[in-house]
């Protein structure tokens, strides 16, 4: 039988191993994606690693090949789900924008409560999760996300309010702004409650809300 040239036997190769490159980060992906929704509703430590790839479409072992293990697989998704709330690099470019300080702060409070009062999004539900009941990984996402946010945040009002970086006024300022956005992530809208009330609100009247309650505090705060 005649054989194929060498040539064409490396590119059949090279195509096998394109295509089982391709499969497999398709399927990382899909564990991903299904990971983080199945960890959003049911939170970490009720949601099987069997379930999540029997929903992936994929083998048990999938979960250990591709992250490591379930807790790596967790890890990841907190991960990306921080980044998808709030992105770094999106952050990084408002606050070195040309715009005033108080429309970036306007800027970033319409863009983290648009992004929590999505009922879709998983990424304020894991997140509100974690903080809610603290694994062994949030350490690790405050020290990889939050953190480099978090002073990005503490520049753009210390431009605002004059408070020096590292003045102790600064940070309590900055909770103050994140805090409110946070709640509304952790609010259970299941169950019944004052604070589920909140969230019937127009959506456009909580933001314009949260802009002024903002800008007051800290105009009166920098007096």
């Amino acid at each position: 039988m005649k054989q194929p040239p060498a040539q064409t036997t490396r590119n059949i190769m090279n195509t096998r191993r394109r295509t089982s490159r391709s499969d497999g980060e398709h399927t990382k992906i899909r564990i991903l994606e299904v990971a983080a929704r199945l960890f959003a509703q049911h939170g970490y430590a009720n949601t099987a690693s069997k379930l999540i790839c029997e929903e992936a479409g994929a083998d048990l072992a999938a979960i250990n090949y591709h992250f490591g293990s379930r807790e790596a697989l967790y890890k990841a998704v907190l991960i990306e789900g921080h980044k998808q709330l709030v992105s770094f690099e999106a952050l990084s470019q408002l606050a070195q924008s040309e715009e005033p300080a108080l429309i970036k702060l306007d800027s970033f409070i319409d863009a983290i409560v648009t992004r929590v009062l999505d009922e879709q999004s998983w990424q304020s539900k894991v997140c509100a999760r974690e903080i809610l009941a603290p694994t062994v990984h949030f350490t690790s996402l405050v020290q990889e996300e939050v953190m480099p946010k978090f002073r990005l945040l503490e520049a753009l009002i210390s431009e605002i309010t004059g408070f020096p970086i590292g003045d102790p006024a600064l940070a309590r300022c900055t909770i103050s702004i994140i805090a409110p956005c946070l709640m509304l992530a952790v609010i259970d809208r299941q169950q019944p409650s004052p604070l589920q009330a909140v969230l019937q609100h127009d959506a456009n009247a909580l933001k314009a809300h949260f802009k002024l309650f903002a800008r007051s505090g800290l105009a009166a705060i920098a007096q």
